[in-house]
């Protein structure tokens, strides 16, 4: 702190710059008066000297006398002349001298806004790319980087609005996708059995199998769409409460266990005794999970993938994994996975998806004070960070993962 007030005081400001030009401006205005004064009253003096040596060597009388006052009289007049004249000579001086350091000033404060106007323009025409340079008095140094500062957040928002528009077409493009692909199926298994290809019970049941789980396809892409925008326009509040995360995660490993076919992913979960227990909304938890297991399901290049829940403390804070044994994410796009509309599919076994889940994820954990992160280890590992609100002691030794199983 003492470092910047010592900076700010060797340089230049517009208060001391208006100081010392006002104070050099009535010094050098006095200099002038003294100097022009001293000049006017000396050669007044010496022409009333001489007078006086003239009038000397004369003999007085009556005649002589009155002569001298009415020279006196015209010498009075002409003082108070040159005295007028003085002062109009010093006025002007003034209002010369004024002159010179008002246009220093004004020459020295319209630099900077000049290149603030300048800028401006520049903005206005939508150039953000040139800053302005400018180094001189701290004030104006201060809002010309203000102003850069201003110009990059713009320029930066600029992009990422960019960003944002191109993924969201590439968005409606893939969604156009995946909701083409279940309509296609679903219209021709309608058409086989309108053309009567689906002969029997038998084959009536299959077409309708199919298109029954195609409508469910398209509902879940939709409800996903549907659900992401109630987020971002604020219309899904979160109920925060605490809750017992260590139970929460065994029976959400339970219950999943009962739906989740075993040919395609087996789920367990790795939990202590202790119990954890934090802040956060339990529906919208449940929502985290799910998205994070179907994720696993759909990318992991296996089957089935081995899914595994677990649960630690770290410090202040509770460290809730998710992790699969499947091909993982390329480092390249791993920090990206995260970001709405964004698709890893290339590194993922090539499947389309939307792009929402992950997202959903990071905004979710955010919104309850977390932080989430995603990183190669055997497969991918999301890794998510929540505030420890209180835990109990823990049992004998051992992990619920057995029970779980069981």
């Amino acid at each position: 702190m003492k470092k910047e007030n010592a900076e700010s005081t060797a340089k230049n400001t517009v208060k001391r710059r208006i100081f010392l030009s006002n104070t050099l401006m009535i010094l050098v205005t006095l200099v002038l008066f003294l100097v022009i004064n001293m000049a006017i009253i000396k050669i007044y003096a010496e022409s009333i000297e001489h007078e006086f040596e003239v009038s000397a060597d004369q003999l007085l009388d009556d005649d002589a006398l009155e002569d001298m006052v009415k020279d006196w009289t015209v010498k009075k007049n002409e003082f108070i002349l040159l005295f007028l004249a003085d002062g109009v000579i010093c006025i002007l001086a003034l209002v010369g001298v004024s002159q010179v350091f008002t246009r220093n000033l004004t020459k020295h404060i319209m630099e900077p806004l000049d290149a603030l106007d300048e800028g401006a323009r520049r903005v206005q025409a939508n150039d953000l790319t040139q800053d302005i340079l400018y180094v001189g008095d701290a004030e104006f140094e201060e809002v010309c980087t203000t102003f850069n500062n201003m110009q990059g957040h713009i320029l930066e928002e600029q992009e990422k609005n960019r960003r944002y528009e191109q993924a969201r077409t590439d968005m409606i493009a893939g969604i156009s996708h995946d909701l083409r692909t279940p309509l296609t199926a679903i219209k021709g298994s309608i058409k086989a059995m309108l053309d009567g290809v689906a002969a029997t019970p038998q084959m009536q049941q299959k077409f309708l199998n199919a298109a029954y789980r195609r409508t469910g396809e398209m509902d879940v892409l939709l409800n996903q769409l549907f659900y992401l925008s109630k987020l971002e326009t604020g219309n899904m509040p979160l109920e925060i409460r605490e809750i017992n995360l260590t139970d929460f995660l065994a029976k959400y490993v339970t219950g999943k266990q009962e739906v989740l076919n075993p040919e395609e992913v087996e789920l367990h979960a790795v939990l202590q005794e202790r119990k954890y227990f934090t802040m956060v909304d339990p529906e919208q938890m449940q929502r985290i999970l799910d998205n994070l297991v179907e994720n696993s399901v759909k990318y992991s290049e296996k089957s089935p993938v081995h899914v595994e829940i677990s649960l630690k403390s770290a410090g202040e804070k509770l460290q809730l994994k998710v992790s699969d044994d499947g091909a993982g994410v390329d480092k390249e796009k791993l920090p990206h996975i995260f970001e709405e509309f964004y698709r890893a599919d290339e590194s993922r076994n090539k499947k389309e998806g939307n792009g929402l889940g992950l997202y959903i994820v990071k905004y979710l954990i955010e919104a309850m004070s977390g932080r989430v992160r995603a990183y190669n280890e055997h497969g991918l590992t999301i890794e998510m960070e929540l505030p420890l609100t209180a835990q109990e002691k823990m049992e004998p030794e051992e992990t619920l993962k057995e029970k779980v199983d069981k």
